[in-house]
C-alpha cells in the first residue's frame, strides 16, 4: 500500500492443506496478515484487518474455502485495530481474545481513529503557527497522514470478542486441533499465538514482525524474549507473522535478537541520563546497530516508540498509554524518521 514494491506476494497465499493466508506487503503500518484455517465443516479465521473494503476483499478470496466450511470462530491475536476492525464483516458465532486483548479492545477502538485525524489537523495548525520548531509540527503531520491515509476507517462499528480466556485454550475447527496460547504483555497486553499441532504451524499475531520493525506500546520487550522463546520450543515449520512474510523460526528468532540488542543497548543510555529520543538516536546510527540483520528493516523510527517504553519500565511507570500519548510517540516517531535521514538534525527540540 505504500510507494515501495512488495517484496513478497499479496494478497491470497496458499500456505497449506486447507490453510490459507491473507498478506499484505510490506507489513508497515496498517499491512496485517490474516489466517483462514479449515476442517471438516467449519473454520476458524484468525484476525481481520484496519478497515471494512479490505476485510471484504479478504472475506471474497477465502469465499471458495468457506462455502463447504462456514467460519465458526474468529480469534484476534491482540487488541490493535489492524487486527479487529473488520470483526462485523466475518459473522462469526464466537470471537475469541485472551481477557487482556478484549479490555483493550474496548479502551483503543474506532473513535481513536477519529481523534488521530483531528490531532493531524492540530499539527498542521501548528506547523503554521508563529512558534519555536514549528517544522516539526508539519513533520509529524505529513508521517501520520501518510500512515492512515490508504485506510478507510468509516462506518466501523466495534464488534467485540464474546469469549476471552487466560493461559491456553484448546480449539477444534471442524476435526482439526487448533491451541491458543497467551504470551502477553509483549506487543501489547494481550497477545496470543495460535498453534496448530499436527501441521507444525503457528499464527504468530504481532509477537513477530518480518522485514518491519516491531513495535511495543503497552507490553513488554522482556516478555517478547520470552513469548519468541516459547515459540521456539514449539519447534513449528511454518510461522505465518502479523505483518511480513511467511517464514520459520529463523523469523521468530530475529525478533528476538531485536529485543535483545535493543535492551541492552537502551540500559546503557538510561544509566548516562540521556532522554529516551536521544538514546533512541543513537543506538539507530551507532555502528553496532548498523552490522545487525535488522538494520536494514522497515519502519527503523518505531525504535522512538520501543525505547520509550523500555524507559518507562525502567522509571517504574505503568504501561498502560492513553490515547494522546500514542500520539505524542507517533509525534516522535515521525521526528526520528526525518533525523535518521538527516546528519545534520540536532536532537533537541524532538
Amino acid at each position: 500500500m505504500a510507494t515501495a514494491a512488495a517484496r513478497y506476494p499479496a494478497g491470497l497465499n496458499q500456505i497449506a492443506d486447507g490453510i490459507s493466508g491473507w498478506l499484505t506487503p510490506n507489513g508497515g503500518w496498517g499491512e496485517s496478515n490474516a489466517v483462514l484455517v479449515s476442517g471438516n465443516g467449519s473454520s476458524l479465521l484468525v484476525d481481520t484487518l484496519w478497515d471494512l473494503p479490505r476485510t471484504a476483499t479478504m472475506l471474497e478470496a477465502f469465499r471458495p474455502q468457506v462455502e463447504s466450511a462456514p467460519i465458526a470462530h474468529l480469534v484476534n491475536t491482540h487488541g490493535d485495530g489492524d487486527h479487529w476492525f473488520g470483526n462485523q464483516l466475518v459473522g462469526a458465532d464466537q470471537i475469541v481474545a485472551t481477557k487482556a486483548a478484549a479490555h483493550g479492545m474496548k479502551r483503543h477502538g474506532p473513535g481513536d481513529m477519529k481523534k488521530l485525524r483531528r490531532m493531524i489537523g492540530l499539527f498542521r495548525a501548528l506547523g503554521r503557527a508563529p512558534i519555536p520548531h514549528r517544522s516539526n509540527w508539519r513533520v509529524a503531520a505529513d508521517y501520520i497522514e501518510g500512515m492512515v491515509s490508504p485506510f478507510d476507517f468509516s462506518k466501523i462499528r466495534p464488534v467485540l470478542p464474546n469469549h476471552t480466556f487466560t493461559g491456553k485454550l484448546q480449539l477444534d475447527v471442524g476435526g482439526r486441533a487448533v491451541q491458543l496460547i497467551e504470551v502477553g504483555p509483549a506487543h501489547t497486553m494481550g497477545d496470543l499465538v495460535a498453534y496448530l499441532p499436527d501441521d507444525h504451524l503457528l499464527m504468530a499475531g504481532d509477537i513477530v514482525f518480518l522485514g518491519s520493525t516491531p513495535v511495543v506500546w503497552e507490553g513488554s520487550a522482556r516478555n517478547w524474549i520470552r513469548a519468541c522463546q516459547r515459540i521456539l520450543e514449539l519447534r513449528v515449520e511454518t510461522v505465518i507473522p502479523g505483518h511480513g512474510p511467511v517464514t520459520d523460526l529463523s523469523g521468530v528468532d530475529a525478533v528476538r535478537k531485536y529485543w535483545q540488542f535493543l535492551r541492552a543497548a537502551v540500559k546503557q543510555h538510561f544509566d548516562h541520563g540521556r532522554s529516551s529520543y536521544e538514546a533512541a538516536l543513537r543506538i539507530a546510527q551507532s555502528e553496532e546497530f548498523q552490522k545487525q540483520p535488522f538494520a536494514t528493516w522497515d519502519c527503523k523510527e518505531r525504535i522512538a516508540i520501543n525505547v520509550h517504553v523500555i524507559y518507562r519500565k525502567l522509571l517504574g511507570r505503568p504501561r498502560r498509554m492513553s490515547t494522546l500519548e500514542r500520539i505524542k510517540l507517533l509525534r516522535a516517531t515521525a521526528l526520528m524518521a526525518r533525523d535518521l535521514n538527516s546528519r545534520n538534525v540536532p536532537v533537541s527540540g524532538a
